[in-house]
């Protein structure tokens, strides 16, 4: 007979995934939810309390995940009728008709301005994250949805991705408040400041590693289930996480001459012409080899390692048209320095440069333009399928296209509701935003006690669903509590 271990291990093993069209329509409760509390927060004037906050931003997510996970379009429509019915109440019954007027006036002072469409796309991935890893432990969280063994496309492979890509596009509001300093020149290598460039880095990291190292010698001496093909017998997501600043400050030189996106797109068809013309595939997917080395015993983790600094950068590379609050020379594929900018100014038509363009613009081209490589890699035989496991081409260009396609409907939704002031009026999403690495710890750490503390495997969908909520507000009163005095941990 089985042990509980045993069972919680098939349970989460062998899985083969769902359609993209579900995961976009489940996922897309997140953004009907945003839209419905914003066009709920215009109509009333004020910030909503706290219990409607969670329940559009923390508790429609969840239901889309579980109990609403076969009908998410009904959940959709139940999500949005309060907020249509706002929409036209506030036309008749807006108390103040020039509510946001006042729209940055010093535009050319402050280069990167807090976008609250930017803080609600963070805060629900982080959100959903968490969800997903308790809730993939209970049979009320579809298996359709929990990671796919080799092929496939899954609700959490893209959490996995879209989490990594945020981590990118976040960290490029340090390069783009260095790139743009006026005190600073064009990019000069200097080999002193490269080691201490990538020594910072490694200092910066060490915490996250050891998160890594701390999750690696509980598991093994808890005696917690273990999904050996998802990362290697050693390896964990927070070594991911620890290692991609390190590698991003050894590429530094490279990055700085070249378009980042140009960059993530090289390392992941590099990756690819190794996974296709070698025996890297077969060696990462073959079963008799696990105990050969340590290489071996960690082959996905270490391998899979390529995709997702693919995908941080490609979420660097998206900053310099998403975080800025102006346009700035050829911004749709490079970082521009301030002397750029201003030169540009004095040359008539070169700001209207096609490359150079607004918040929106740019995630117009970008949704269409990775949508499109995406379907070429996913429809040609010359490539794999989809593949988390080895975050392969496939699986890097769906999570960027993904993520580009989500952060357009979030500005979208913005620019409808004219939400300009940069706070998103949620106390949740903000404080979420604010701790995103502490909520990510904090997770793993409660879904690591229910599990040695609750059969999940026999838990009815009720009481599942229970858990999960109260779950969801320990998490939620800990970041709301933290933000407000003023205690920020961020990714």
């Amino acid at each position: 007979m089985s042990t509980l271990k045993e069972r919680k291990e098939k349970f989460v093993s062998d899985l083969l995934g769902g359609s993209e069209y579900e995961i976009y329509l489940v996922t897309g409760v997140a953004l009907t939810a945003y839209m419905s509390f914003a066009l709920l927060q215009k109509f009333n004037q004020n910030d909503l309390n706290l219990p409607i906050d969670y329940a559009l931003n923390a508790v429609s997510i969840l239901l889309g995940i579980t109990l609403y996970s076969s009908n998410p379009k009904y959940l959709h429509v139940i999500i949005a009728v309060p907020a249509l019915l706002a929409l036209v109440l506030s036309y008749q019954y807006q108390k103040d008709p020039k509510v946001n007027q006042n729209k940055k006036n010093n535009k050319d002072v402050n280069i990167l301005q807090r976008k609250s469409f930017v803080t609600a796309y963070r805060s629900h991935m982080i959100i959903i994250t968490n969800f997903a890893i308790l809730a993939v432990d209970f049979p009320v969280f579809p298996r359709r949805f929990a990671k796919v063994e080799t092929w496939g496309t899954s609700l959490m492979d893209i959490g996995v991705g879209a989490f990594v890509f945020s981590m990118g596009l976040v960290n490029s509001r340090s390069l783009i408040r260095q790139t743009f300093d006026p005190s600073n020149s064009k990019y000069k290598f200097h080999f002193g400041t490269y080691l201490s460039l990538v020594w910072r880095n490694f200092v910066k990291s060490l915490p996250v590693l050891t998160l890594g190292l701390i999750r690696l010698v509980s598991v093994k001496s808890l005696e917690y289930q273990e999904h050996v093909t998802e990362y290697g017998i050693h390896w964990n997501f927070f070594f991911t996480l620890g290692a991609l600043p390190i590698v991003i400050g050894i590429l530094d030189p490279i990055l700085n001459y070249f378009p980042r996106a140009l960059v993530a797109l090289v390392i992941t068809s590099t990756y690819e012409l190794f996974l296709t013309k070698t025996d890297l595939l077969t060696f990462i997917l073959r079963t008799d080899n696990r105990m050969d080395s340590l290489i071996s015993q960690n082959k996905e983790g270490i391998f899979s390692f390529f995709g997702y600094l693919s995908i941080f950068i490609f979420g660097q590379s998206f900053g310099s048209f998403v975080l800025t609050s102006f346009k700035t020379p050829q911004n749709l594929i490079k970082m521009s320095t301030y002397a750029e900018f201003v030169q540009s100014k004095k040359r008539k038509n070169s700001i209207s440069s096609w490359l150079t363009v607004s918040t929106t613009e740019g995630l117009i081209i970008s949704t269409i333009f990775y949508q499109f490589l995406y379907r070429y890699v996913a429809e040609s035989p010359s490539f794999n399928n989809v593949s988390r496991r080895m975050a392969n081409i496939s699986y890097v260009l769906w999570v960027v296209s993904h993520s580009s396609t989500f952060l357009l409907g979030y500005n979208l939704v913005d620019r409808l509701v004219r939400r300009e002031n940069g706070e998103t009026g949620s106390t949740l999403l903000e404080s979420t935003n604010n701790n995103g690495l502490l909520c990510f710890l904090l997770g793993n750490l409660l879904t690591g006690l229910v599990n040695m503390t609750i059969n999940t495997l026999d838990t009815g969908d009720a009481v599942a669903f229970g858990i999960l909520c109260t779950y969801g507000a320990i998490l939620a009163t800990v970041a709301i509590l933290l933000n407000k005095n003023k205690i920020y941990i961020k990714i």
